[in-house]
């Protein structure tokens, strides 16, 4: 499902880390401090106090988040890994797997948001009005680049995107994966309207948790609020349609995976085993060691 904009404050770079590979990996994820603190200087510029504040805030969590989560992130690719070889996978399965990956990213923004909290009440009215103007400005770029292309090209995209990601795992796909993809993208209920919709309501909700900035426990509460309760607020038509649209993804990924030739297969789990060793040799930890 969805989830406007709610990683783009706190951990812009870090879900990066599910779209790269090889020793781009590693470059990037020692970076990943920098990368931080650039989105968030991208968002509000930050003065004095505030910059110190949050570059040690996010230097102290990169060194939490390199020796202890990446070694749960190499058991969890084991883990997937053991998955694929004991047989079919179920559309039920693939959805495990991806609440299991969205609680990893939850505990690190667990971890993140008491300090995030804390910079975010140092922010004056006009760094929460460019915070808020930078927010807005995004959700136009979602509107020109999914809603207003049309229902087409909303489709097409749907089916480009998914070939690329799905490629990067498993390499080249043939002619009936593609035809199975474009199926799936043809099934998907429209739902980039109502996103964006959604996306504006969570702006309003920022901005009202904002407005109680001066009281540490009421924006830390507001925050995590926003942050792990995500659907509470959810227009129930778009809650609805995203279920549907959740369903169809996971039984297309699941038919997808458990028809993958035998040079497809090598290729995804060569990538897991390499994810796997970059993730503990950047944790400090050989291949071999236990986490």
């Amino acid at each position: 499902m969805p989830k406007p904009h709610l990683h783009r404050i706190l951990l812009p770079a870090l879900l990066c880390l599910l779209i790269l590979a090889g020793c781009s990996t590693k470059t990037a994820y020692n970076f990943l401090d920098w990368a931080i603190e650039w989105k968030v200087q991208r968002l509000v510029t930050l003065h004095g106090q505030q910059k110190h504040q949050m570059r040690q805030a996010v230097r102290e969590f990169h060194q939490w988040h390199r020796t202890t989560q990446l070694p749960i992130y190499a058991d969890y690719l084991q883990s997937v890994e053991a998955l694929l070889q004991q047989g079919p996978l179920t559309a039920d399965a693939i959805h495990a797997e991806t609440d299991k990956i969205q609680l990893l990213v939850d505990d690190a923004i667990n971890k993140i948001l008491p300090d995030a909290a804390a910079v975010l009440s140092q922010l004056s009215d006009d760094q929460v009005t460019q915070l808020m103007g930078r927010i807005a400005e995004e959700r136009e770029e979602y509107r020109e680049e999914y809603v207003d292309i049309g229902a087409a090209k909303q489709v097409k995209k749907r089916q480009e995107e998914f070939i690329k990601y799905f490629s990067d795992w498993v390499g080249r796909l043939d002619s009936r994966q593609k035809k199975q993809i474009a199926q799936w993208a043809q099934s998907l209920q429209p739902y980039e309207q109502l996103n964006l919709r959604q996306q504006k309501i969570w702006e309003d909700n920022l901005r009202a948790i904002l407005a109680q900035r001066q009281d540490p426990e009421k924006l830390l509460a507001g925050l995590q609020g926003l942050m792990f309760h995500r659907t509470d607020n959810w227009q129930l038509e778009l809650e609805q349609i995203m279920d549907h649209n959740q369903k169809r993804t996971y039984e297309v990924l699941a038919k997808l995976v458990n028809e993958l030739n035998e040079k497809q297969r090598k290729h995804l789990f060569d990538k897991l085993a390499d994810y796997r060793k970059v993730f503990l040799e950047l944790a400090g930890r050989n291949q071999d060691s236990n986490s």
